[in-house]
């Protein structure tokens, strides 16, 4: 089958053993790649409720059937399992070059379980894949350990954890020259396995079934992007900055407060220490930064929207200079930068509110410090002090301190940088994700500002009006799990008939526009699966009550999301049954879902 490689390998760290598996042919079909094809798997695998750091626990690394293909956007990949922070499916995406890479190597895909004996890195090439020794980078920085196993090995593309991953640190992730699978924790899965790092070396072209085909319509769509997306090109994500703090869409002082001054955060603030731009493998667009800042010797990746939210307006940090250096220390041992300035906005708040003594954590809590979140960041990666608390991440914290219920998070994963208050269906977006509160699931705030898919029932509406944003929340969430499972990127406005026509030059499918919705909500429904397997219930699906209240002298002051018409409306239209969350078997019969 053409686009795809037909192999994943499976990796027994326990037994120290590798083998290829034939992902069955129906399942790509049904669920293309992604972190679709991943659910499907994982849905029959039987250690996927074990504990989620026992050797048993299974992480999978996942490309699509236009991955390591010309077509532009599509050089990412996913990495999913159960979530250290939810209990629950967990899915993080990255760019970068490494599932490119992995395609050329012969595989879709690779699922690993067991525990090493020792720390140990994966070596995967055109002919072979071994587990080697990791120990003399064990304890080294992401970066540290890019540069010595490229030096040792030559050229390659690696995913590796950094000191947070190894100190199973909850909301650690798995970074890739740059790029990061931040969310969900799952470097802690890759730390408790002893797994340091995957290095890929591939040089196999992706076959096509219609390669003259697919070859020239991917030339003429990334023209179009290039033309298209030249503000995304030229300004990376930070472009939004101006025009999220003018909609009440960033938040300020932990959701807090409506206003703060973004001058020395936005795309202006950007140039003056931007050196050069960074794209993903096939990408005509390059959102990435490089930068330099005072005190790091060589260009850094510069911060992207979420992360100069996280650690400027809901840190109150105003220079982009300290947030570039607290996202480059992220990056560097290997943290998630919503969830890291997520549970110490938290803390923050609970101290000014006399919540949390300085004897408590050993420290004097004040917004707008970078040198004291610098320090904090360390001791959470070290495991240090009260950083060993804030390591378990932000459902234990808000815990141990007694009050859960200032603390922003679904499921125990915090909540990103849209106000569900700014844009109303960002509620339902946040409360229904499988994987806890992620602003990509469904971004009807994009949809707000004109980003429609007519063909597929998506058009743009009043962003304060909660009247039919449950039907949007998932229809835009089919839509991003049809792109999740291609794997293509979220930033670009891709024609659908352009997609498909790509996806059925690449593989000899006969898709149709139509069958975007049906594939997407396959996806949706396998996590959804998943996770009543693993114990959840719909009262999960909710809101911290904070982001349920106005936000005091905004523009939005009357703007409050209803989140249960909208959960409602949503659970209707699924065809899930409201008290237990469960699919009807009409639902399941439809999406001919065999499980």
């Amino acid at each position: 089958m053409t686009g795809f490689r037909n192999r994943i390998l499976l990796v027994n760290l326990t037994k120290n053993s590798t083998r290829v598996i034939i992902p069955k042919k129906a399942f790509l079909k049904q669920f293309l790649g992604g972190s679709g094809l991943a659910a499907r798997i994982l849905y029959d695998y039987p250690s996927m409720g074990s504990d989620v750091l026992s050797p048993s626990s299974p992480l999978v690394f996942m490309t699509g059937p236009l991955t390591g293909t010309i077509a532009p956007c599509t050089g990412r990949h996913v990495v999913c399992g159960r979530s250290p922070l939810t209990g629950l499916w967990a899915e993080s995406h990255a760019g970068g070059r490494f599932g490119a890479t992995l395609k050329f190597a012969g595989l879709d895909g690779i699922l690993v379980t067991g525990q090493s004996k020792f720390p140990c890195f994966i070596h995967i090439t055109d002919e072979d894949a071994e587990i080697k020794s990791a120990k003399s980078v064990w304890g080294l920085t992401t970066s540290e350990t890019h540069t010595h196993l490229s030096e040792s090995i030559g050229r390659c593309e690696i995913a590796t954890i950094g000191p947070a991953g190894e100190n199973l640190v909850r909301f650690a992730g798995i970074y890739h020259n740059g790029r990061v699978a931040a969310r969900c924790g799952l470097g802690a899965v890759m730390g408790s396995k002893r797994l340091k790092a995957i290095v890929v070396q591939g040089e196999q072209a992706v076959p096509l079934s219609d390669s003259q085909s697919f070859i020239s319509l991917a030339r003429d769509i990334s023209k179009l992007f290039s033309k298209k997306h030249e503000m995304l090109s030229e300004s990376g994500t930070v472009m939004y900055v101006d025009r999220g703090m003018l909609h009440n869409d960033m938040p300020v002082r932990y959701f807090q407060d409506a206003e703060f001054d973004v001058s020395g955060l936005n795309a202006q603030a950007m140039k003056r220490i931007l050196v050069g731009r960074n794209a993903c493998y096939s990408c005509p667009i390059g959102c990435g930064r490089k930068v330099t800042v005072s005190g790091i010797p060589e260009s850094i990746m510069g911060p992207e929207f979420q992360t100069i939210a996280s650690f400027g307006t809901n840190l109150l940090i105003p220079d982009l200079t300290d947030v570039a250096r607290l996202n480059f220390l992220c990056n560097e041992m290997g943290l998630d930068t919503i969830s890291t300035a997520g549970v110490l906005a938290y803390v923050i708040s609970m101290a000014e509110r006399g919540n949390l003594s300085d004897n408590r954590t050993g420290y004097t809590l004040k917004w707008g410090d970078p040198q004291l979140v610098y320090e904090l960041i360390l001791d959470i990666v070290n495991r240090q002090g009260y950083g060993n608390i804030l390591a378990n991440g932000i459902k234990h914290v808000a815990e141990s301190i007694g009050c859960p219920e200032e603390a922003l998070h679904v499921k125990g994963l915090d909540v990103p940088h849209h106000d569900p208050r700014a844009f109303v269906g960002m509620a339902a977006t946040y409360a229904i994700a499988a994987r806890g509160a992620a602003h990509t699931e469904s971004d009807v705030f994009a949809v707000a500002m004109d980003v429609e898919y007519p063909e597929i029932g998506i058009l743009s509406g009043d962003r304060l009006e909660n009247a039919g944003k449950g039907k949007l929340v998932a229809r835009v969430q089919d839509f991003r799990a049809f792109c999740d499972s291609v794997i293509v990127c979220h930033f670009p406005v891709f024609p659908l008939d352009a997609m498909i026509d790509l996806l059925n030059h690449a593989t000899g499918f006969n898709l149709s526009i139509k069958d975007i919705p049906d594939i997407g909500a396959r996806a949706v429904t396998m996590k959804r699966l998943i996770n009543l397997r693993l114990g959840f219930h719909p009262s999960q699906d909710t809101l911290p009550a904070p982001l349920l209240k106005p936000l005091q002298d905004s523009i939005i002051e009357d703007s409050i999301p209803d989140l249960e018409s909208q959960l409602r409306e949503y659970y209707s239209y699924r065809g899930w049954d409201f008290e237990s969350g469960i699919p009807s078997l009409a639902s399941l019969k439809k999406l001919q879902l065999d499980v």
